[in-house]
């Protein structure tokens, strides 16, 4: 079966009318009644917001300047939410504070409503399902929170443990399943490893954030690519998905201000884990996917869309199409016109309508102010949860009904804020649409369904390689079946437990190259067999116990290089013995290793040189290490490191991999991931002033092991159970007091 792209984008945007010499830098999108609306920060010393429209979140219309203050010079930023009729504009002129502008169209213009209220920069807004307001802003060591009584007043805050280890900016949260995200970024815009990291909490916006370990979700430090961050997350337009908008570094203008450039990409959610399909660069990816269904009816539909239907009670307006079993549908509407009694009025968003007697529907209730979800079977109507609308809501105003139904029953959302959840109402497909009394006149927005709930859409999302996939991501096969609540980070893995049983990934391949594919599967996985086909090629493949972490439930095993070639095309795993527990499929460019090397590492900074190739996996480092004097301090050898950065705004050890420091008589062996480092052993080790030692390190597959002189056994040895299976070498610190020689990098003997 070919995979094909239906319709593309490319990494990154550059748009009409953008900032000359300083680009699209901060971007901000507005999902409302359909639409898209992007703003971004203003260049340094100039007046206005720029903002452009979108209905695919692929082709952008420029909307000229949404607001011209004075206060918006240098507008760092701008962040817009809309709320019961009006939008309201965060933003921090030249990181001097904020103001809150507000307009009745998201393209303004915007008036400024309020004096300066402090606080940094970069701040937003998120609107929990109880309709409590937070807003987040930058703060040294960790994103601040803060409550809000209105859209205009900020409470005293606290410091979430949201932090990147030095200045963090750019959050933002979403709530998604349950669970809220809070993405933030850092250290410094001028920074190659600029970065998003995430954390999820199932209980409060403002509480303690786990941070997972496939972090950071944005990064990359090469020449043509690098500088990632201050990002947003926005609703696809298939009403399932969701997208990551993003800047990229381009350089410094002539004035001194940043120069970026846009860039989007697709987002998988999994449990409490969240992921990027990406980041992609330079090549075609698939455009965001659009509804089934779409149109805006306004108050007299077109009959190709909508068929008509008068009611001895009132009117109807139903979709000539129907849904599928599980689906998504949205409603856009506001109250319009003028009623011909003095009795109240009512708006039915129609879902799973069979016939006049068989239908779904959620009522807005004037007269009550309430929202009414029902379900009519043979005539009788059934009220299965009644729930009030927000305290002061403006019907007049333009307002959302989302219903999401599957297998898993109804959940009906409130201009975004989750309402009710119905697990008997188990999805019947039908067609959408709405009714309402006579003497009523609603005025009808966007409407749409996708044929995608809760998530759906993740499952059928081309993957784009170098990358990692969710297993739960893939297409089944057989009969392999998701479990949740067996991960240590909330994910669910999926198990294939008969021969047979597989998964099939669409992925699209950047470049022509050999990939090192690695799984993470549970310790109960040893000794199966399977098979993985790639681009025609299969391998037949055994998960022998020497691949696996002591005393680790779950471990990233590699399976061996695979030759892919560039473009659409799948990969096929399947199980042929024992049992497959896999949480992920990793795969990474790889480069062929030196028969042997000797490298003497280049400096980056001060602090670290480095040098090879970030895509070399297996291999065997050795050096000379010699004390001169009673040490004070340590040198350190850098072991499969990569995402290198030097910029003195950010932490000390700005890479990801693995650090062999030498100090008081001992070896320490420590993982870093920028911000994240800890140690994870060490032995002993003492020299004598004067003395040299021979050190040899072997790296293969997740196990290090690291050796002194000429003996056959290890004085350490560890296995990563998260490990990073390629990179480069080099050295960490300098000091007067220990030299370490050039290493000679050899190619690891395959077994």
């Amino acid at each position: 079966m070919t995979v094909a792209l239906h319709g593309t984008y490319e990494n990154p945007f550059v748009l009409d009318q953008e900032w000359e010499d300083y680009g699209i830098g901060d971007p901000f999108i507005l999902r409302y009644d359909g639409k898209y609306y992007l703003y971004c920060s203003t260049k340094d010393r100039r007046i206005g917001i720029k903002a452009w429209s979108s209905d695919d979140l692929v082709k952008w219309y420029y909307e000229g300047l949404v607001t011209e203050e004075p206060v918006s010079a240098s507008a760092y930023a701008p962040e817009v939410v809309y709320w019961n009729g009006s939008f309201y504009m965060y933003t921090s002129p030249a990181g001097k504070g904020h103001y809150v502008l507000q307009s009745d169209k998201p393209t303004g213009p915007f008036a400024v409503k309020t004096d300066n209220l402090g606080l940094t920069i970069d701040g937003s807004v998120f609107i929990d399902d109880d309709e409590k307001w937070y807003f987040t802003h930058a703060k040294f060591g960790g994103i601040m929170a803060s409550p809000m009584t209105d859209p205009f007043t900020i409470g005293e805050g606290k410091q979430l443990n949201a932090t990147l280890g030095h200045w963090t900016e750019g959050s933002m949260i979403i709530k998604r399943n349950g669970r809220f995200f809070l993405t933030y970024t850092g250290n410094h815009v001028f920074s190659k490893g600029y970065r998003v990291n995430y954390g999820v909490n199932r209980d409060s916006p403002t509480g303690t954030y786990t941070i997972p370990e496939n972090n950071p979700i944005l990064i990359s430090t090469a020449d043509d690519f690098n500088g990632l961050g201050h990002s947003a997350t926005v609703m696809g337009p298939d009403l399932d998905s969701y997208y990551i908008v993003y800047h990229n570094l381009i350089g410094r203008s002539a004035e001194g201000p940043p120069v970026r450039r846009m860039n989007l990409d697709r987002l998988a959610f999994n449990g409490d884990k969240m992921s990027v399909l990406g980041p992609t660069h330079g090549t075609p990816q698939e455009a965001p996917g659009l509804p089934d269904f779409q149109d805006t009816p306004g108050v007299e539909p077109s009959d190709d869309n909508w068929e008509r239907t008068v009611r001895a009670d009132g009117e109807a307006r139903l979709s000539r199409i129907s849904t599928g079993s599980r689906y998504t549908a949205e409603y856009n509407f506001r109250w319009g016109g003028m009623l011909t009694d003095s009795s109240s009025s009512s708006l039915d968003a129609v879902f799973a309508y069979a016939d006049s007697d068989n239908y779904r529907a959620v009522r807005v209730d004037e007269a009550m102010m309430t929202l009414l979800l029902i379900d009519c079977l043979k005539g009788v109507e059934t009220v299965m949860a009644e729930k009030p609308l927000p305290e002061g809501t403006d019907l007049t105003k333009l307002h959302t009904i989302r219903i999401e139904s599957d297998s898993a029953g109804t959940t009906l959302f409130w201009d975004g804020l989750l309402k009710t959840r119905q697990a008997a109402l188990t999805a019947r497909p039908g067609r959408i649409g709405y009714a309402w009394p006579q003497g009523t006149q609603p005025i009808l927005h966007y409407t749409a369904f996708s044929n995608e709930a809760g998530g759906s859409s993740d499952r059928n999302a081309i993957q784009p390689l170098p990358g990692t996939m969710e297993g739960v991501h893939g297409v089944p096969e057989g009969e392999a079946d998701i479990r949740s609540g067996i991960t240590p980070d909330g994910s669910d893995a999926i198990v294939l437990a008969n021969k047979g049983d597989g998964l099939t990934y669409p992925l699209n391949v950047r470049q022509d190259g050999t990939y090192l594919l690695s799984l993470n599967v549970a310790t109960t996985s040893i000794g199966s067999l399977l098979t993985i086909e790639t681009d025609g090629a299969t391998k037949e493949i055994k998960l022998d116990a020497s691949l696996f972490a002591d005393q680790a439930e779950w471990t990233k095993v590699p399976l061996g290089m695979f030759e892919m070639k560039k473009g659409p095309q799948r990969l096929s795993l399947r199980l042929l013995q024992g049992e497959i527990a896999l949480r992920y499929v990793e795969a990474s460019v790889a480069a062929p290793v030196p028969e042997s090397s000797v490298i003497e590492p280049s400096a980056v900074g001060t602090v670290h040189r480095f040098g090879g190739d970030t895509g070399w996996a297996d291999y065997t480092v050795s050096f000379d290490v010699t004390l001169h004097e009673a040490a004070k301090d340590e040198i350190g050898v850098l072991l499969r490191t990569s995402n290198e950065s030097n910029f003195r705004h950010q932490v000390k050890d700005a890479f990801m991999g693995y650090a062999l420091a030498f100090e008081g008589g001992k070896i320490i062996l420590t993982r870093v991931s920028y911000e994240h480092s800890a140690e994870k052993a060490s032995a002993l080790l003492a020299f004598a002033p004067g003395q040299t030692r021979r050190v040899t390190v072997k790296l293969k597959g997740a196990s290090i092991a690291v050796f002194e002189g000429g003996s056959s056994e290890p004085i350490l040895r560890w296995t990563d159970p998260n490990a990073f299976l390629l990179g480069r070498v080099g050295l960490r610190g300098e000091s007067a007091d220990w030299t370490v020689s050039p290493l000679t990098v050899t190619a690891m003997k395959q077994s």
